[in-house]
């Protein structure tokens, strides 16, 4: 009975045994198959939106050790041009357009991501040469701070002038506003991109009576564009404090410049405290420049 019970054991222990590795062969895949799949839904979640997702599964493909098809390097691309990886995306579509041809699928959207990328990176390097601008500029500013007020004020708007011409000094100070404008775009989310993001941009311009006119256009993008809206605020420069003021915050992940006359949030922008706090001071400039006439 004993060995009889003992040989059942061993016989369940065996079929068990069997039916596992049954089980792993059933889904188990040829890497050729494999990969085939993981594109596939790579390529379902970029349709849904989920980039996230979708590069999970595509950075499972080259690991498999075989040569990924020509589309793989079109999804990965599009992945990582949403990731703000944009020369890393640039690779993968131009390797996506040589391995093809102009009757591939994606050949003209190919072209034109190429396009948005470009621009990605001129913008990129643009909002750095006037943030490196900005830096030099605040220093300067700074190191006349043993000056009279009247001193400091007439050194500031002569940097100012030198920088951005214009007519006269509020011209110049409108100028170097709305390229400060540029340079720290708010955008929701943690993919700092305009082009899938929503995002606030602003500009300005001043009347011959004394108003500031500031645009602001919040921008939604997919889904929401059509709820793109603009508006126009009106500030009348005389009888306003010149001293603006701002904030910034860590959980918005912003920082607002306060309306000189009621208080109010004003402008959102990028969480940058020398950039808020030069915005700041260049509003202020343009409020006095303005009351002196």
């Amino acid at each position: 009975m004993e060995m009889e019970s003992g040989m059942k054991i061993i016989i369940r222990f065996f079929i068990f045994t069997l039916v596992c590795l049954i089980g792993t062969n059933a889904w188990s895949l040829a890497p050729e198959i494999e990969a085939d799949r993981l594109v596939l839904a790579g390529k379902s979640k970029i349709e849904q939106g989920d980039f996230t997702a979708a590069r999970a599964y595509l950075d499972r493909v080259e690991p498999l050790g075989i040569e990924p098809s020509n589309e793989f390097h079109w999804l990965l691309g599009q992945v990582l041009f949403h990731d703000g990886q944009y020369m890393e995306a640039k690779s993968r579509i131009e390797q996506y357009v040589k391995g093809g041809n102009k009757a591939s699928e994606y050949y003209e959207s190919a072209l034109q991501l190429l396009t948005d990328i470009e621009t990605q990176l001129m913008d990129r390097e643009a909002d750095v040469a006037t943030k490196e601008k900005t830096e030099k500029f605040t220093k300067q500013w700074e190191e006349t701070v043993s000056l009279s007020d009247k001193k400091k004020e007439e050194s500031y708007d002569a940097q100012v002038k030198s920088l951005y011409l214009g007519d006269n000094i509020t011209d110049s100070l409108v100028s170097y506003i709305n390229s400060l404008f540029q340079s720290y775009i708010f955008i929701e989310g943690k993919v700092k991109n305009t082009r899938i993001a929503n995002h606030l941009r602003y500009s300005l311009s001043t009347t011959s009576s004394g108003d500031i006119l500031l645009t602001i256009k919040d921008v939604k993008v997919g889904k929401n564009k059509g709820a793109t809206s603009i508006n126009v605020d009106r500030l009348i420069a005389f009888g306003v404090n010149p001293a603006v003021q701002y904030r910034c915050s860590k959980a918005t992940d912003s920082c607002t410049i306060i309306h000189p006359a009621d208080g109010t949030d004003w402008v959102r922008l990028a969480k940058d405290d020398a950039g808020a706090k030069e915005l700041a001071k260049a509003f202020g400039r343009l409020i006095k420049s303005i009351q002196r006439g």
